[in-house]
C-alpha cells in the first residue's frame, strides 16, 4: 500500500506538472502583441468609458448602445451595442493597468476557458491523450489573439458546458443549474454569441429526450431520464428569459438572426476557408482545422463500428455544429478548438481504450499510434503557429503603434476626416473630442448602400472622391498603411498622386495627408 501511495503522488505530481506546462504554453500562443491600428479595442473601450461616465444610463437612445455613435457620416443610423458590457471591463481593466493588465487579462480569461475545457476531456478519456490532444489542438483555440469580446462566450460556453455535462452524467445536483441564468444574463450583454447558451441547454435537453425514446431503459433509468428532462426544460426556459435582460429587450435577443441582413462590407474572419484560401491569404491554422474535421468524422466512424452505443449524441451535435461553424467562418476557429478536445478525447477513449485488465493487442498498440501520430500533429501544429507569428508574440501595443495619433494631436490637426474602415476603432480611441470618424470597423452600424454606393467607389475612383470630398468637405486623411482591399491599395495611389492633398505623416501603421489650402501655403512659406 506504501509503494502505491508513493507510485499515486509521483503520478499526480507529473500530470500537475504537464498541466502547468500546458497552461504555460498556451497562455504564450495567445501572448500577441496589440496592433491597435486595425483592433477593434479602441472603440470597446470608448464604449465603456462612456457608460461609466453616464452612470450606467442603458436607456439613453443618443449614446454607442442605440445608434451609430462615433460617426459624421451616419450618425443616426441605429445600431444595437451587443457587446457594451465587455467594453466596460476592457475600460476599467485599461484604466487600471494599462494595455499590459488588458493583455494579460485577455490571457487569464483564454486560460479559465482551456482549464474547464480540459477538465471534461480528461474526465471523458484520460490524462495523457488529453494533454495530447490540447498540445495539437492548441493553436486553433488561440487563434483569435485579438482583445474581443467573444473571449466571454468562450469562456462563458466553458462553464455552461461544465455545468450541463456534470449533470447529465449525474455528477452534480440540478441545482446549480440555477446558475445559468444569471450567467446569461451577463453574457447576452457581454457578447452576440450569447445564443450559444441557448444552443448548449438546448442540446443536452434533446439528448436526454432522444435516450427516452430510442433507447432501452428499465423503470429507474426512466424515471431519471423524465426528471432530466422536466429539469432542462425549466432551466432551458429560464434561460431564454434571461436573454430578454438587455437594453433592447427582445430586439437584442433576435439581434443574432438579423445582424447580417444589413452588412454592406466584406470582413475576412466572417469568410469560409476555402474563400479565404482562394482570396489568396494565408493561415497556419487552415491545415489543422482540416486535420481536426477529419479525424472528428474519422472517430464517429470508427465508434460506430466499435461501440455504437457509447455515441454521446450532444458531443456529435457539437462536432456538426462547431464543425459548420469553423469551417464557414475563420472567427469560429477557437470555439472549434476548444469543443473538439472534449469530442475526440471521449471518442478516441472510447475507440482505443480498454477496461482495467483487459489484454487486447490491437487496442493496445492502436492506443500507442495515437498518441504518437497525436504528438506528432501538435508538435508539428505549433512550430508552425509559433514560425508565423514569433515578430509579434508579446504582450501590451506594438510598439510605434501610437505615433500617428500622436502626431494628429500634436499638431492639432482636424477634421472631418477620411479614414479607412480598418483604422476606425484606433481612430475613435484617439481623436479629441467632437471629433469623428468617416466609418469604423461595425458593417452593421452603417447602410449597406453607403459601402456599396460611396465608401468604395470614392476610392477606386478619383472623380467619385473629389465629389464626395465637396460634400463633406475633408481636410485629412487618415489611412492605414497596409489596406489589402483592391479599393484601399488604388486609393492610396490616388491620393499620393493628388496634388491637392500633402503627406504629413507616414510609418507601419498609417499615412496621414492634410488638404493643401491658401493657409497652408502662406504657413509653409513662412
Amino acid at each position: 500500500m506504501k509503494n502505491f501511495g508513493v507510485a499515486s503522488r509521483r503520478n499526480f505530481y507529473i500530470k500537475l506538472v504537464f498541466f502547468v506546462f500546458l497552461l504555460l504554453w498556451v497562455g504564450f500562443l495567445y501572448a500577441r502583441k496589440i496592433d491597435l491600428a486595425t483592433a477593434d479595442l479602441g472603440r470597446h473601450i470608448k464604449n465603456g468609458e462612456w457608460v461609466v461616465e453616464h452612470k450606467f444610463n442603458l436607456r439613453d437612445k443618443n449614446s454607442p448602445l442605440f445608434e451609430n455613435y462615433y460617426s459624421y457620416t451616419n450618425p443616426d443610423f441605429s445600431a444595437i451595442n451587443h457587446h457594451w458590457g465587455s467594453g466596460v471591463v476592457f475600460y476599467y481593466i485599461w484604466k487600471l493597468f494599462g494595455f499590459n493588465g488588458l493583455s494579460l487579462f485577455y490571457i487569464l480569461l483564454s486560460l479559465a476557458a482551456f482549464s474547464i475545457f480540459f477538465w471534461i476531456a480528461s474526465r471523458e478519456s484520460n490524462f495523457t491523450l488529453t494533454a495530447l490532444l490540447a498540445f495539437s489542438l492548441a493553436p486553433l483555440m488561440a487563434e483569435r489573439t485579438e482583445i474581443r469580446p467573444e473571449v466571454w462566450s468562450v469562456l462563458f460556453s466553458a462553464v455552461f458546458l461544465f455545468l450541463l455535462w456534470k449533470y447529465s452524467r449525474g455528477k452534480m445536483s440540478w441545482k446549480w443549474l440555477l446558475l445559468l441564468a444569471p450567467l446569461q444574463i451577463v453574457w447576452v450583454n457581454f457578447h452576440v454569441y450569447f445564443f450559444l447558451g441557448l444552443f448548449l441547454a438546448g442540446t443536452f435537453w434533446f439528448s436526454e429526450i432522444a435516450r427516452i425514446v430510442f433507447q432501452k431503459l428499465t423503470d429507474e433509468e426512466f424515471a431519471k431520464k423524465i426528471k432530466m428532462v422536466k429539469v432542462l426544460t425549466f432551466m432551458l426556459f429560464l434561460v431564454s428569459l434571461a436573454s430578454l435582460v438587455n437594453p433592447f429587450g427582445l430586439e437584442g435577443l433576435l439581434y443574432p438572426l438579423k445582424i447580417f441582413k444589413n452588412y454592406g462590407y466584406t470582413i475576412v474572419e466572417n469568410k469560409s476557408v476555402s474563400f479565404v484560401e482562394n482570396y489568396g491569404v494565408m493561415n497556419p491554422n487552415f491545415a489543422l482545422i482540416k486535420a481536426v474535421l477529419i479525424l472528428t468524422v474519422l472517430s464517429f466512424v470508427l465508434l460506430l463500428f466499435v461501440n455504437r452505443k457509447k455515441i454521446f449524441l450532444a458531443h456529435l451535435i457539437f462536432a456538426v455544429f462547431f464543425g459548420v461553424m469553423g469551417w464557414v467562418a475563420i472567427r469560429n476557429f477557437t470555439l472549434l478548438g476548444f469543443f473538439a478536445l472534449p469530442v475526440l478525447a471521449y471518442n478516441c477513449h472510447a475507440v482505443f481504450g480498454q477496461k482495467e485488465g483487459e489484454k487486447n493487442f490491437a487496442k493496445e498498440n492502436g492506443i500507442a499510434i495515437l498518441y504518437i501520430t497525436v504528438a506528432a500533429i501538435g508538435l508539428w501544429c505549433n512550430f508552425k503557429y509559433v514560425s508565423a507569428h514569433w515578430e509579434k508574440m508579446g504582450i501590451g501595443l506594438e510598439p510605434g503603434v501610437a505615433k500617428s495619433a500622436e502626431f494628429f494631436q500634436k499638431e492639432n490637426i482636424r477634421g472631418p476626416i477620411f479614414n479607412n474602415y480598418d483604422i476606425g476603432g484606433y481612430l475613435i480611441f484617439f481623436l479629441p473630442e467632437g471629433e469623428k470618424v468617416f466609418v469604423d470597423n461595425r458593417p452593421e452600424a452603417y447602410p449597406d448602400a453607403f459601402f456599396s454606393q460611396v465608401y468604395k467607389p470614392m476610392q477606386e475612383n478619383a472623380d467619385i472622391f473629389k465629389k464626395v470630398d465637396q460634400e463633406y468637405n475633408f481636410n485629412t486623411v487618415f489611412f492605414y498603411s497596409h489596406d489589402i482591399t483592391p479599393w484601399g491599395m488604388n486609393f492610396l495611389k490616388i491620393i499620393q498622386e493628388n496634388p491637392e492633398w500633402a503627406k504629413v505623416f507616414g510609418d507601419d501603421y498609417a499615412v496621414i495627408y492634410k488638404k493643401i489650402t491658401r493657409e497652408s501655403e502662406l504657413m509653409n512659406r513662412e
